[in-house]
């Protein structure tokens, strides 16, 4: 009796510890450039050197799926081009140069209506458009966009420059809503450049994540950052304010007038989890750019939304779509299911966040939903990843399940750019070290100053630290101001190492090298079934015992009886072979000794 009062009283006096990451993409960024590396590989396989550009409609193992049809979708072209983009400049490997090109050749050449302007949303495998009078939507001509732009950020290609601006202007022309009362991007037109109509997320979100922000952050030109603060305003005083009238989301289709559409279709009564998480990410992004504490605000409410009524808090991960008005998930006669391009906005939404406020919550809920990504969404056969899954992980057999990786929504994108995001941001905001990235730049006859913006960041926290020509240095660049002159008749490829400088979010615990004190941390996570972590730190070698014991004090498990070097030490337990209860765990190094309590739920 008296052991499990002492043992209540170390559990009631125990000061909780920080979060512990458990992804080892997390802890160690560069297994992000070999999960980049893998998923590029796979979409080169859908490329059709015959006639050009990739298939939209892929099997789980990169080939082309016939009975879907053999179309080669505008997005799926810029998608594939984006993939390929940020997977050379992870990686450095040319050859993803020569498929970027090849995706975004095929897109200039077949998918620009050159009667009405704007791009068509299909060709078939020949370049020729199969339905050219269907309306243009916003969606489709942002996404154009996506790969244009990463290819002008990677390469500063003047062929790309010139489709850039000629997609944006006619985005500007044709969808943008000057009006002073109910500006924003339309929803859609007519075919011709007519009847514009309707606003939504996706007018407006991406926008800002397919080009708006990029252009900015290359450029610092004016009009982009205006526009930027446009959508910015929209995203505040449409999209989130809205929220305040649901049980969960927001509304993400309107009018015109931008009155919510509260119909019965899918589209009018539906919230997507990664769609308010995408907006939480984009309110981060803009906020590190320009610190309006309303964006701030916003970005929490949002994510403490998803949080609190639309996360997987057993398993990881947000869930997929609500009922806004209601409550009620949406299963479309299925499970409770999960989709893999709305895992990237809560690791993006999460380690953003958390390098602005420091909160251990939002690294929590990036560092849980990486982690089910990486074990589960990932093909670790075949490369690139799955669409939807079941919470726990399974495969939804009836909606296709591992059956195919590429369809009209889906392609190289989203699951390239997590790799891309998690390798940048864990680097600067989780792990305080430098990031280098690739660029290929063309000799030309006149002296260019390109401004390098890889992330979001504020100008005086992210600095070059030093720059390679072809493997060797090169000196003509402004550290500080991030600024690489290229003189003339200068070319290659370019190795950019970034640097954050003054760091202020909360260091992980595993970058402590030697920590100062003997401790034992909480277990993670608890309640748990069957494994959990259990992390202990000591200053000094010591001959180090960990037990675990049920509540009368019997030993039930010998997790470590060895001497260990300094330092900060992990160890999992798996408790399949016990019973459901309470038990608590012991440390004794040298003359410390700590015990914690833990709960396993089965």
């Amino acid at each position: 009796m008296k052991k499990i009062i002492s043992l209540f009283f170390l559990y009631v006096l125990n000061v909780p510890a920080q979060y512990i990451i458990t992804s080892p993409y997390l802890d160690h960024p560069e297994n992000s450039v070999g999960y980049v590396d893998s998923c590029a590989q796979f979409w080169e396989k859908a490329y059709e050197p015959t006639y050009g550009g990739y298939y939209t409609n892929i099997d789980r193992m990169g080939n082309v799926i016939n009975g879907w049809g053999t179309t080669k979708n505008s997005l799926n072209q810029s998608r594939d081009a984006y993939g390929f983009l940020r997977a050379f400049m992870l990686t450095g490997k040319d050859q993803y140069l020569v498929d970027a090109r090849r995706a975004l050749d095929f897109l200039y050449k077949s998918a620009w209506d050159t009667t009405y302007g704007g791009w068509y949303k299909e060709v078939d495998k020949f370049g020729n458009r199969t339905k050219p009078f269907d309306n243009k939507t916003a969606f489709y001509q942002h996404y154009a966009l996506l790969g244009i732009t990463a290819s002008y950020e990677t390469t500063r290609d003047t062929t790309d420059w010139s489709w850039m601006m000629k997609s944006y202007a006619y985005n500007e022309n044709k969808f943008w809503d000057n009006s002073s009362q109910y500006f924003g991007y339309y929803d859609y037109i007519t075919y011709d450049g007519t009847a514009p109509s309707g606003k939504t997320f996706n007018s407006t979100v991406d926008a800002i994540t397919t080009h708006v922000l990029h252009l900015y952050l290359m450029t610092g030109d004016s009009v982009y950052k205006a526009r930027l603060l446009q959508l910015a305003d929209n995203m505040l005083n449409r999209l989130t304010k809205s929220a305040d009238q649901q049980v969960i989301g927001f509304a993400e289709s309107y009018d015109t007038q931008w009155n919510p559409k509260n119909g019965t279709t899918d589209e009018e009564k539906r919230t997507i989890m990664g769609h308010v998480l995408k907006t939480a990410w984009c309110f981060g992004r803009i906020y590190q750019l320009f610190p309006d504490t309303a964006y701030l605000s916003a970005a929490e409410k949002l994510v403490k939304m998803v949080w609190e009524k639309g996360y997987d808090h057993q398993y990881g991960g947000p869930y997929k779509d609500y009922i806004r008005q209601t409550g009620v998930m949406m299963m479309y006669s299925q499970d409770t299911a999960k989709a893999w391009w709305q895992m990237e906005q809560a690791i993006t939404a999460g380690l953003m966040l958390y390098q602005i406020t420091g909160k251990e919550m939002y690294l929590q809920m990036a560092d849980e939903t990486l982690d089910f990504f990486m074990k589960y969404f990932v093909d670790h056969v075949y490369g690139d990843v799955y669409a939807d899954l079941f919470k726990n992980g399974s495969n939804i057999l009836a909606w296709g399940g591992g059956y195919f990786k590429g369809n009209d929504g889906k392609a190289a994108y989203h699951s390239i750019e997590t790799g891309y995001y998690v390798y940048l941001y864990s680097k600067f905001f989780v792990k305080h070290e430098p990031a280098t990235l690739f660029y290929n730049f063309a000799a030309d006859t006149k002296t260019r100053d390109f401004r390098m913006s890889p992330i979001s960041f504020p100008a005086a926290k992210l600095k070059i630290k030093e720059v390679t020509l072809n493997n060797s240095p090169y000196a003509n660049v402004d550290y500080a101001n991030r600024i690489l002159t290229i003189l003339p008749g200068v070319s290659g490829k370019f190795a950019v190492t970034y640097e954050a400088a003054n760091p202020t979010s909360v260091a992980s615990r595993n970058a402590i090298a030697v920590p100062p004190k003997f401790e034992l941390a909480q277990n993670y996570p608890n309640p748990f079934n069957p494994s959990t972590t259990i992390q202990f730190s000591i200053p000094q070698t010591s001959s180090v015992t960990l037990k675990v014991y049920d509540t009368i004090g019997r030993e039930v498990k010998v997790l470590v009886n060895e001497f260990q070097n300094a330092g900060i030490h992990q160890i999992t337990l798996n408790a399949s072979s016990l019973s459901s209860g309470i038990y608590f765990y012991r440390l004794q190094a040298g003359s410390y000794s700590e015990i914690k309590r833990m709960a396993l739920l089965k």
